[in-house]
């Protein structure tokens, strides 16, 4: 009697084992398999942490001046210790505290530009992509004028009429790096339109918003997500470009291009106020390439070459 008690749950183990595994588990075993996409994730997730507990993680107010400890070297330096252990900047401020507070600046303006083209982006191509004829025309004109503007040129411009606040910086890269969200969802939602999971909803009664927005758009999603790490990247780098220039934020808030741009006076007495930051900005930037092109992979690994 025991054997035969046993019996259903040994089979049902059996079976278990022959099913095949859920598209979830699959691209969970890819992702954990996946080197770049470990990697890139673990530097964006440090930058994040960072930005978020920068009060719990600096060891010292990232305002405080002391012109008595000026210049201290990092603590693996001569002459360095582990009270400060980036050093002291021209102004006796402790670099490390400022590289952690600096991280706020950089993921705000990153994650903020990037939702924001993102969003404008997405929608001007699924219109775009779906309705076709003259509404795709027109995001079409749209399109080709954004992209016969330079963008860079234009984000100076702006920012030096609106000012350097952190706000500005986000919109104004929010409002200009939406161009190739709207090409990628295009071409995405022109290939989908064709599917007959399309036909059948709109045979079904559903509404184009509907259809749009729960149909289209969670299939357009890793598209998106590829465009979105590109995107993040290049907002980051334009930040920290308009902060080395004058132009970004605004001392002493720190923010990663302005503490290179303070540190280029001392590059070559004190070359680490600019290679400290100058590392962060590129494991970050790295990092995020890094994620998005694993993302890709692990979403969709017949794309992969």
């Amino acid at each position: 009697m025991a054997e035969l008690s046993k019996s259903p749950q040994i089979a049902s183990s059996r079976l278990d084992d022959t099913l095949p595994p859920t598209p979830w588990a699959e691209m969970r075993s890819r992702a954990l398999r996946h080197p770049g996409l470990l990697i890139g994730l673990a530097f964006v997730l440090i930058a994040l942490l960072c930005a978020v507990l920068s009060p719990l993680i600096a060891t010292h107010d990232p305002f405080a001046q002391d012109l008595s400890k000026k210049l201290l070297p990092p603590a693996w330096m001569e002459g360095g210790s582990t009270e400060h252990i980036f050093g002291t900047d021209s102004l006796g401020r402790d670099f490390f505290s400022r590289i952690v507070y600096g991280a706020q600046v950089t993921m705000t303006v990153g994650f903020g530009a990037t939702i924001m083209s993102g969003i404008i982006g997405s929608i001007l191509g699924i219109l775009g992509g779906y309705y076709g004829g003259r509404v795709d025309t027109v995001v079409m004109f749209i399109v080709n004028v954004k992209l016969a503007m330079p963008g860079i040129l234009i984000a100076l411009s702006l920012v030096s009429i609106f000012g350097g606040s952190l706000l500005v910086i986000t919109l104004i890269l929010g409002f200009l790096f939406w161009d190739r969200f709207a090409v990628v969802v295009r071409s995405a939602t022109q290939q989908i339109r064709a599917n007959e999971f399309i036909t059948a909803a709109e045979v079904a009664g559903a509404s184009r918003s509907w259809i749009m927005f729960r149909e289209i758009l969670p299939n357009v999603m890793n598209q998106i997500i590829i465009v979105a790490s590109l995107e993040m990247a290049i907002a980051i780098l334009v930040e920290a470009a308009l902060s080395f220039l004058g132009l970004g934020i605004q001392p002493p808030t720190p923010s990663w291009g302005l503490l290179v741009s303070e540190g280029r006076t001392f590059m070559f007495f004190k070359p680490y106020l600019i290679l400290i930051p100058g590392a962060a900005i590129f494991l970050l930037v790295t990092g995020i390439n890094l994620a998005g092109d694993g993302l890709r992979d692990v979403t969709a690994p017949e794309g992969r070459n």
